[in-house]
């Protein structure tokens, strides 16, 4: 067991859910809100960092001179499977220096601590953060990122020249067109601001490997089009990013995580094929519509890939919602309107995708996951069929296995 293991085991279990209810703290996160848009708006250079779990555990193992127990499940692509919940850093121990400094030199960060086991662990970071800098000043009104999108967003936008940079940017720059997105989006989007949109490019997909890439073609991008204000969704490396830019180039940059897949209603992130690992909410968008736009903004996507997003997108109705709020991917709500889309998402699905169930082993493998993942929960009759035969034929295996022996 590692050393950052070691400490999430000695953490008191969860109580209710990962991120606590939303109403525990709102009005005081709605000012610090306020107060946040305030600052963004008066000060020049503006930095905004959010402390995630990913980024925790980074700071902690550095902290602790145990690097070696960094694995590559932290910066790796992840699995190919769109049922099965994945996230990581993006980041190898190579950038832990780095992003230790611009946790203690970054004008506001947000701690977390609503988050389990974040709020247990974050006594134990011995950084220190640089005279005159802000925090959120109780754990009520951590992740406020959340109500500041909610409630924040359309009005600090308007009116300024913003740019949205990360792996879902091609996504929101198409889907934020469509008629569904205007009318569902509206209390958040302001139409009236200047909006420009960076995807990275695609041989520099890997974070780890082209941090120094993206940061120059950001650079280039935030010049060319004159941004005031960078929302940037790139892990942990919008970190790094996002506090260099802001103090190089004079702007405001925002530790956006997430928010880009709110946004866009996302099941998947943008560079992965398999589900994210929670899930703030503000709106839903028909499947077709979704899958519509994800297939422009990625072309290429191999037969087991696109399927590997639509299961995503499909699971990501039974999710547990609350507008504004954020919650587990494993925290479902089998509620009658959630089975309902997912019904409909699901019919859908099976329009569009029922050519590529078989086209490949890989196409198929994946096709299996969902199927299991549907019967699991009792969702359809053709899922349950497959599990009872999975079941079965693995009971065969066992018997004819001990009778070998």
């Amino acid at each position: 067991m590692t050393y950052y293991d070691e400490l999430v085991k000695n953490c008191p279990p969860v109580k209710g859910y990962m991120a606590g209810n939303k109403a525990d703290g709102y009005a005081e996160r709605v000012m610090e809100a306020k107060r946040l848009s305030e600052l963004m708006r008066t000060t020049r250079p503006f930095c905004f960092l959010r402390l995630g779990d990913g980024e925790l555990k980074h700071l902690l193992i550095y902290q602790s001179n145990r690097l070696a127990e960094f694995d590559r499940s932290q910066w790796g692509d992840g699995p190919l499977a769109g049922t099965q919940h994945c996230g990581n850093s993006g980041l190898s121990p190579k950038y832990a220096e780095r992003l230790w400094k611009v946790y203690e030199e970054a004008d506001y960060v947000d701690f977390h601590e609503r988050n389990w086991p974040i709020e247990h662990l974050v006594p134990t970071l011995k950084v220190v953060r640089k005279p005159g800098s802000y925090r959120n000043p109780s754990k009520e009104t951590s992740m406020v990122f959340l109500t500041w999108v909610e409630r924040e967003l359309k009005a600090y936008c308007r009116t300024r020249r913003v740019g949205f940079a990360g792996a879902e940017a091609r996504l929101l720059e198409i889907i934020s067109k469509t008629p569904e997105f205007k009318r569902s989006a509206a209390p958040y989007w302001a139409e009236d601001s200047a909006v420009f949109f960076h995807q990275p490019r695609e041989d520099g997909r890997n974070l780890d490997a082209n941090l120094e890439v993206i940061k120059d073609d950001l650079r280039i991008f935030c010049t060319t089009n004159r941004l005031d204000t960078l929302f940037i969704s790139l892990g942990s490396g919008a970190k790094i990013i996002g506090f260099e830019l802001s103090r190089e180039l004079g702007i405001c940059c925002f530790d956006f995580g997430a928010m880009m897949r709110a946004l866009t209603y996302s099941g998947c992130d943008g560079n992965r094929f398999a589900r994210s690992p929670h899930y703030p909410f503000l709106f839903r968008l028909p499947f077709g519509r979704y899958m519509d736009a994800l297939e422009k903004a990625m072309p290429s996507l191999t037969a087991a890939e696109l399927l590997g997003k639509a299961h995503g997108q499909v699971i990501l109705e039974l999710v547990r919602k609350e507008e504004g709020w954020t919650f587990a991917s494993w925290e479902y709500d089998f509620s009658q309107e959630n089975v309902l889309r997912f019904r409909q998402s699901l019919h859908e699905y099976r329009k569009r995708y029922r050519k590529l169930f078989n086209v490949s082993t890989a196409a198929q493998a994946e096709r299996a996951r969902f199927l299991h993942f549907c019967g699991t929960h009792q969702l359809t009759s053709e899922g349950i069929w497959f599990l009872r035969r999975f079941r079965a034929k693995a009971a065969i295996r066992d018997w004819l296995s001990g009778l070998r022996s």
